[in-house]
């Protein structure tokens, strides 16, 4: 049975002991929104699979966000652990309901929150995403591949030139799966960051 500090010893760039898992999820994205999450997890791959560095950010930026990926994933495994589900019931008729799904930001709409990638069960019950993504890959394997990733994006070899095999379109799957998972539950369940309510933080 894997130790639940097992996401300490693995860290990569995130190294902070975690206490409140909901917490790192509401501070993730407090730092950006879904729809960034999802171009950065996008653009990373393709730079990796491309002669062409990475060039969306400064490499500092693309650091802090790795960070906050890996804390994502850490506090998803946590979570994971703990065998969760959701607390809420949601019936066909509602699943369009901007309570749902909906985040808070500026200049932002209904169409930035709403989830692209996952299924009806999954929009349901985001906790299915969880148990999915460390059946795909284990703890470990994730933060290596990442790293893998973040390497060959800032480099000019490819993946693929170095000989370096990760299936980049089941990981962009499962990372923007995860985010979106994430998304939901922040949405639907966290209702402060630090103890300050989120509609006050604009």
């Amino acid at each position: 049975m894997k130790h639940e500090h097992d996401y300490i010893k693995t860290s990569i760039w995130y190294k902070d002991e975690i206490t409140d898992p909901n917490q790192i999820i509401a501070e993730f994205f407090s730092a950006a929104g879904l729809s960034d999450n999802r171009k950065i997890i996008h653009n990373l791959l393709l730079a990796a699979n491309s002669t062409k560095m990475y060039n969306k950010d400064a490499p500092g930026d693309l650091l802090f966000h790795m960070r906050l990926f890996e804390s994502l994933i850490n506090a998803a495994y946590l979570i994971n652990q703990e065998k969760r589900k959701s607390p809420l019931e949601i019936p066909n008729y509602g699943l369009f309901n901007p309570n749902l799904y909906r985040g808070w930001g500026k200049d932002t709409t209904d169409w930035d929150f709403l989830p692209r990638t996952l299924s009806l069960k999954e929009y349901k019950n985001p906790y299915v995403v969880f148990k999915r993504f460390f059946k795909f890959l284990s703890l470990e394997e994730w933060k290596r591949q990442l790293n893998d990733i973040l390497e060959y994006a800032l480099g000019k070899d490819t993946l693929f030139e170095a000989g370096v095999y990760i299936d980049s379109l089941s990981i962009y799957l499962h990372m923007t799966k995860l985010i979106e998972a994430a998304h939901l539950i922040d949405v639907r369940e966290v209702y402060h960051i630090g103890g300050m309510i989120k509609d006050r933080m604009k």
